[in-house]
């Protein structure tokens, strides 16, 4: 289970709508307890979370996030690497 305010990057194998493949790729904060799929065409069976990104909250499958943030949280070497990397800005 994923706790309300963890880091989680979002696999690009996420299949997504156009506006919420925006976050696809990226780092987003779970803002819901895990749910289960309501029963809609457009979910997939399984565990899904809210997550915000860029002021926007979207639905994302569990098997879609990786935690980032949450100390017990296990990534393998290959996913680790492949986490974006923070840029350094220039001083002003």
């Amino acid at each position: 289970m994923i706790r309300i305010g963890t880091l989680c990057y979002v696999l690009p194998s996420c299949v997504a709508s156009p506006l919420t493949q925006q976050a696809v790729g990226r780092i987003v904060e779970v803002v819901s307890a895990p749910y289960e799929a309501p029963d809609d065409w457009r979910y997939l069976p399984g565990t899904y979370y809210d997550v915000a990104f860029e002021g926007w909250t979207f639905y994302c499958h569990a098997d879609k996030l990786r935690p980032i943030s949450d100390p017990g949280a296990e990534l393998s070497q290959a996913e680790a690497d492949a986490l974006p990397r923070p840029v350094e800005l220039a001083a002003d």
